[in-house]
């Protein structure tokens, strides 16, 4: 009865060894990057898939990073009054793929008084400004379904298009302005694949021999006895 324990241990010290080897969890990132007119955001992002070759894909964590801004340029035409200036400005950046979709948004604004007009349309001087209101914002998030490692796995890169959205409002107190708002961004992904390693590591090997030499060593004691 003991030379039977003794031999199921070794078997269970080998099937531990063999867990080992999917203990180990590695990653790598990758980064992709675009530029483009928010209001004419059409673009995309190109990211490498993970190479199989290298296990077992376990999530896909993205981070999604965008600078979304807008100029804001704006005259007081009006020769008798100053203006009272306020612009606001938002828009949101959407990252998609077959099956992800992350959003980022914005909201800015900013005040000034300007005096009459200096006669030059030109958004500077006294009676003019051009600024611009811009901020970062990311969005992460970790996709361990299916589908979402099915999509990036295997040979080529991933496809995610970028669509971007921007509402801009200037009102001025003279009620004799001229406005021209310009609004952009760009945006990058940081995309970083979880895997199990598809090869041992060497200390797994080391468990693995000493696993089944355990197992011998029983058999051939039974044998003799």
């Amino acid at each position: 009865m003991k030379k039977i324990t003794h031999i199921a241990l070794a078997a269970l010290a080998v099937a531990a060894a063999a867990d080992a080897a999917a203990t180990p969890v590695f990653s790598y990132t990758v980064t992709s990057n675009v530029v483009g007119n928010a209001y004419l955001a059409n673009g995309g992002l190109d990211i490498a898939k993970f190479d199989t070759s290298l296990g077992i894909l376990q999530s896909v964590e993205i981070q999604f990073f965008t600078d979304l801004g807008t100029t804001v340029k704006v005259e007081n035409l009006s020769k008798k009054s100053g203006s009272d200036i306020l612009a606001t400005t938002s828009g949101t950046l959407t990252l998609t793929s077959s099956s992800v979709t992350q959003t980022v948004s914005y909201s800015d604004s900013y005040a000034k008084t300007l005096k009459l007009f200096d006669t030059k349309n030109d958004f500077g001087g006294d009676s003019g400004f051009s600024q611009p209101l811009s901020s970062s914002f990311n969005s992460d998030a970790t996709y361990s379904d299916a589908a979402t490692k099915a999509a990036f796995s295997g040979l080529g890169t991933v496809h995610a298009s970028v669509t971007g959205t921007a509402a801009s409002l200037v009102t001025g107190s003279s009620g004799n302005t001229r406005s021209l708002v310009l609004p952009a961004f760009d945006a990058y992904a940081k995309v970083t694949y979880n895997y199990v390693s598809a090869v041992p590591e060497p200390e797994t090997y080391a468990m693995l021999l000493a696993g089944l030499g355990l197992v011998g060593m029983m058999a051939r004691r039974r044998k003799s006895a």
